[in-house]
């Protein structure tokens, strides 16, 4: 969320992704759960069913109708939280999904690289705590991130791929986006590490 004095014309987050406070309470807007939806609507059938063929005794009937009431608003409370963009934003948000997903592929360690056990924990862990991935800061806000110097970490770089993705209903899977390796076009992880903590020019960042 944009921080004070800062402007932000839409957000992926809404009423029921805020706490008390009024921060994000999650690092995942609760419309991103397909599942989520999916078990909130087969919870209020089950109960009507229930209901309407006389399965239970009055006094239950009576707490699932309150149920029902309360999760048919918790419903449409995440239904309403997915923002509808304007062409606009629609074109932001498309351009840094896919500067996102250039810049996460090239950034991951490969699958052989894995394979192999090539892979440092101590550099993957700068890797995604390190502001190196660039980003339109209005599209990281809306995604939850605040960026510095119009750049985000990799673990958030990984959250605002996922949002957008599922929002503009493109690929939203990070380790989709991990090369195999095994060629000298790819960079091991320890060069990639070194490269962006020496602050080396790497294309895509």
């Amino acid at each position: 969320m944009p921080k004070k004095g800062q402007t932000n014309d839409f957000s992926f987050f809404g009423e029921i992704d805020l706490n008390e406070k009024g921060g994000i309470r999650s690092d995942t807007p609760a419309w991103y759960f397909d599942v989520h939806i999916d078990e909130l609507e087969e919870s209020m059938a089950r109960k009507q069913r229930a209901i309407d063929h006389n399965l239970v005794e009055p006094e239950q009937a009576l707490r699932m109708r309150e149920e029902i009431k309360n999760e048919k608003a918790k419903l449409r409370a995440i239904k309403e939280s997915r923002p509808t963009l304007t062409s606009a934003q629609i074109d932001k948000c498309a351009n840094a999904y896919f500067s996102l997903e250039s810049q996460i592929a090239e950034s991951l360690p490969t699958r052989k690289e894995d394979r192999e056990g090539l892979i440092s924990p101590r550099d993957e862990l700068k890797r995604m705590k390190t502001h190196h991935i660039e980003i339109d800061p209005d599209v990281a806000r809306a995604c939850g991130c605040e960026p510095r110097n119009g750049k985000i970490t990799g673990d958030q770089a990984n959250k605002c791929f996922s949002i957008l993705g599922k929002h503009l209903g493109e690929n939203y899977r990070v380790e989709r986006l991990r090369r195999d390796g095994g060629g000298e076009a790819y960079k091991t992880m320890n060069d990639l590490a070194k490269a962006i903590f020496e602050g080396k020019e790497i294309r895509g960042m």
